[in-house]
C-alpha cells in the first residue's frame, strides 16, 4: 500500500495548494457575514462544538467497534480535520444559513492547528504503534493553514480591492486544481480504492449516518431553526481532504490517504444527495 501511494504524483502536489486554499479562504471570509452570527450564537457554539468535539468522539466510537480494521486510525483522523470549502456551495443550494457556514468553516480552521494536535495527543495516548512530534505538527499546520488564512484576512482588511479582484482569479484556479486533482488521485490509487472500498465505504457510511443522527437529535434538543441544522449537518459531513492528506504524510500512514479518498468520495455523494433533497 504504502509503495503505490507513494508513487501517486497528485498526492505529492496537493499539499502545495493548501496554503493557498486558505489564503483564498481568508480573503472570502467576509467580516459582514461573520457579524451576523451575533443573533445565530447558539447556532454558532452548538456548530463548533459538534465539529471541534462531537466528530472526533463518533470517530473514535467507530474505531473502538472496528478496532480490527485497517482503517481504524483513518477514521477518527478523517473526523479531526475542519470543514472543507464546499460546504458553502452545498449549503446555499439547501437554502441553508451562508453566514452560518462562513463562520463555522473559518473558525474551524482557524483553530484547526490546536484542535487537532490536543485530538493526536488523546488518541495516540494508548497507541503502541504512532509516534508523534507534536511541535512538528503543529507548526506544519500553521505554516501551510493559520498563516495563510490570517494573511488572506489581513489582506482583505487592508486591501478589500485587490482582494476582490484577486479572488475571483483564485477561485477559478482553484476550480481548475480541484477538478483535475479530483479525478487524479483516485486513478493513480484505484487498485487500493477497488480492494479496500467495501471496508472503506462501511466506516465511512457508518461515521456519516452517525453525524447526521446526532445533529438532528441535538438540533431538535436545541430547538435550532431547520436552516441552521441543514448548515451545520453540511458542514459536519464535508471535511477537509487536503489537511487529512497532510497528517498522513506526517504519520507515515498510507492507510489515511486511501480512506480519506473513500471517505471524500462517499460524504460527497451523501452531501450533494442531502443538498438536493427537497427541504421540508
Amino acid at each position: 500500500m504504502a509503495e503505490i501511494v507513494d508513487s501517486a504524483i497528485s498526492f505529492k502536489i496537493i499539499p502545495l495548494f493548501i496554503p493557498i486554499l486558505f489564503y483564498f479562504l481568508g480573503i472570502n471570509t467576509e467580516t459582514t457575514e461573520l457579524k451576523k452570527l451575533i443573533t445565530e450564537k447558539k447556532s454558532l457554539v452548538y456548530g463548533l462544538t459538534l465539529q471541534i468535539i462531537f466528530l472526533p468522539l463518533v470517530g473514535i466510537a467507530i474505531s473502538t467497534i472496528f478496532k480490527t480494521s485497517i482503517f481504524s486510525t483513518a477514521v477518527v483522523l478523517a473526523l479531526l480535520v475542519p470543514g472543507g470549502h464546499v460546504s458553502g456551495l452545498l449549503t446555499h443550494i439547501k437554502k441553508g444559513n451562508i453566514a452560518l457556514s462562513v463562520g463555522l468553516t473559518s473558525i474551524a480552521s482557524l483553530l484547526s492547528p490546536f484542535t487537532i494536535v490536543l485530538w493526536l495527543n488523546i488518541v495516540i495516548s494508548d497507541s503502541q504503534e504512532l509516534n508523534i512530534n507534536f511541535l512538528q505538527t503543529f507548526l506544519q499546520l500553521s505554516l501551510l493553514v493559520l498563516i495563510p488564512f490570517l494573511a488572506g484576512i489581513f489582506t482583505l482588511i487592508k486591501k478589500p480591492e485587490f482582494a476582490e479582484k484577486f479572488s475571483g482569479r483564485l477561485d477559478q484556479f482553484l476550480k481548475v486544481v480541484v477538478l483535475v486533482l479530483t479525478f487524479s488521485g483516485p486513478i493513480e490509487i484505484r487498485e487500493l480504492l477497488a480492494d479496500n472500498f467495501f471496508e472503506g465505504s462501511k466506516l465511512a457510511l457508518l461515521a456519516l449516518i452517525s453525524i447526521y443522527a446526532l445533529n438532528l437529535l441535538v438540533s431538535k434538543a436545541l430547538n435550532l431553526s431547520s436552516q441552521s441544522m441543514r448548515t451545520i449537518t453540511i458542514e459536519g459531513v464535508c471535511q477537509n481532504f487536503p489537511i487529512l492528506l497532510v497528517l498522513s504524510v506526517s504519520l507515515n500512514m498510507p492507510e489515511v490517504i486511501v480512506y480519506g479518498v473513500i471517505y471524500y468520495l462517499v460524504s460527497m455523494v451523501f452531501a450533494v444527495s442531502y443538498a438536493f433533497l427537497k427541504n421540508n
